[in-house]
Order: C-alpha cells, then structure tokens, then sequence
C-alpha cells in the first residue's frame, strides 16, 4: 500500500503554524519608535507677561516607544509617551525630545526664539539681546571668538551622542562649541542636555541636519574648524 502525501496541504499547515509562532508575530509587530513633536508658537517676547493660557505649548505623541526623555529649559527629564507641556523661557531655546524602544530611538527638537523687548535699560537686558542674538544665529556663520579659541586643536574621530563616554573627545568638544558662541556651561566632558542642546545649535549653525549627534558631517566641520 502506498502513502500519497499531499505537498500543498502539508505546506499549507506548515505557514499557519510560523504565522502563529510567537517569535514570528513577534518579528512582524515590531516596528521602530516614532515621534511627532511640535509647539505652537515659535517666537515671544521677553518679560511680555503673558497668561498661563498664551504660554507657549509643546505637544507630542510617539509609538513603538517605551519612554521618552525630554531636554530644555524648564522642560527636562522623564515625560509620558504622549502630553503638552507649557514653556516660558528667557531666552532663545531649542526644546529636545528622544523616545526609545525595543528597536532603538528617535530624536526630535523644535525651537522657540525669544525677543529681548524694545526698550533695554538694564545691564541684565543687555545680556539676555546678546545671548538671544548668539543663539539665533545672527553671527556670521563662519565668525568664531578667534582669540579665544586662538592655539585651540583637536581631531575628533568618534560618532558622539548624549551618554557617550569618550571623556576627552566631549571636552575638547564643549571648548569648540564655547568658541562658537552655543555652549555657555562647564567643561564637565559629559555629553548631556546642555551638550546636547549646544551640538544642535552648531549643526544648525552650519546647516547640517540638527539631530544632537556628533556624527560624519559634524565631526568634519569640527575637524575643519579646530583640527591639527
């Protein structure tokens, strides 16, 4: 007696069954994370006293993430997946956002200029015009504190993101970013918020693509600007 065997129903059965494997549902639903960040003003006036209500709001959603971290002034930290958050700085800001999942991460920023008022009648005013004029990039964008920076080398060599821990890179790093008017904290050689913040404002400076990482483009023009 012989045993017909029908290849098309065993075949069949056998794609049900990995089609319902958990390791293969698995493999399908797994997407990597996303994330839409946006804020609804991009421009305010210093010391306009404005309603809670006119505050400038930030609103975001992302997917696929199992947290997000958020980095800016008066806004930092842990965040849920999804919210609104009112901001009011004094000066020029870029608010930053990253979401992580099992797949990786995403990065996402928007930025709120701030006006210093028409009438400066203080010494504090002053700086906070400086400061928002720096941070708004009205400079030149080849203009560098050269006397600062005069006798300043470095070649930097590594992909740098918040978290790194090439210590030395970061702090050569934080100088460059010193002399190019972004970064205003300590030389600490960790790459956190504020580095974070000033790294975005240096591509966006140069008109690479502002995404917080020290990446081949970046690293070029750090090269360009400070290497041996």
């Amino acid at each position: 007696m012989s045993l017909k065997i029908n290849t098309s129903l065993v075949t069949s059965m056998f794609a049900s069954a990995l089609l319902l494997s958990p390791v293969f549902a698995s493999a399908q639903t797994v997407a990597a994370p996303t994330l839409t960040l946006s804020i609804n003003k991009t421009n305010i006036v210093a010391a306009a006293n404005l309603s809670y209500d006119n505050l400038p709001t930030i609103s975001w959603t992302s997917a696929n993430a199992d947290s997000c971290q958020a980095f800016g002034t008066g806004w930092s930290g842990t965040v849920p997946l999804a919210g609104s958050q009112k901001v009011n700085p004094s000066v020029t800001t870029v608010y930053i956002m990253t979401c992580s999942g099992a797949t990786g991460s995403v990065i996402k920023s928007v930025t709120l200029s701030v006006t210093p008022p028409s009438i400066v009648n203080s010494q504090s005013a002053n700086v906070l015009g400086a400061y928002t004029q720096i941070t708004t990039n009205e400079q030149s964008p080849n203009t560098t504190n050269a006397d600062t920076a005069k006798g300043f080398k470095y070649n930097w060599n590594r992909i740098l993101q918040s978290g790194s821990a090439y210590a030395d890179d970061i702090s050569a790093l934080q100088r460059a970013l010193t002399f190019e008017g972004v970064y205003a904290g300590p030389i600490t050689g960790g790459f956190y918020g504020k580095t974070l913040a000033a790294v975005k404002l240096f591509q966006t400076k140069y008109a690479i693509e502002a995404i917080g990482i020290v990446g081949p483009q970046t690293r070029a023009k750090l090269n360009a600007l400070y290497g041996n």
